[in-house]
C-alpha cells in the first residue's frame, strides 16, 4: 500500500534544490517517488506508511536545509 504526501516546502529556489529534495527522500526506507518544484514550493512524495512516516519525509526535508511550511494530508 503506498499514500501520497503533498508538503509547502520553502527555501528551494532552482533544479538543484529539486534534486537534492529527491536525493535526500530517496535515502528513506519506504519512499517510491519524489517530485519537486522550486517554483510552487511543493513536493510531492509516493511512500510506504509501513516503513516510514509524513513525519520522517518532513524531518528529512528539514534536515537538508529546507522549512516545510504546510502539509497535505496523506491520501492512497
Amino acid at each position: 500500500m503506498t499514500e501520497q504526501l503533498l508538503l509547502q516546502v520553502g527555501g528551494m529556489t532552482c533544479t538543484g534544490c529539486e534534486s537534492r529534495v529527491a536525493k535526500v527522500l530517496g535515502r528513506l526506507d519506504g519512499v517510491r517517488n519524489t517530485t519537486a518544484d522550486h517554483q510552487a514550493g511543493e513536493v510531492r512524495v509516493l511512500f510506504d506508511p509501513e516503513q516510514t512516516s509524513a513525519e520522517a519525509i518532513s524531518a528529512a526535508i528539514a534536515g537538508a536545509g529546507y522549512h516545510v511550511s504546510g502539509q497535505g494530508e496523506a491520501s492512497r
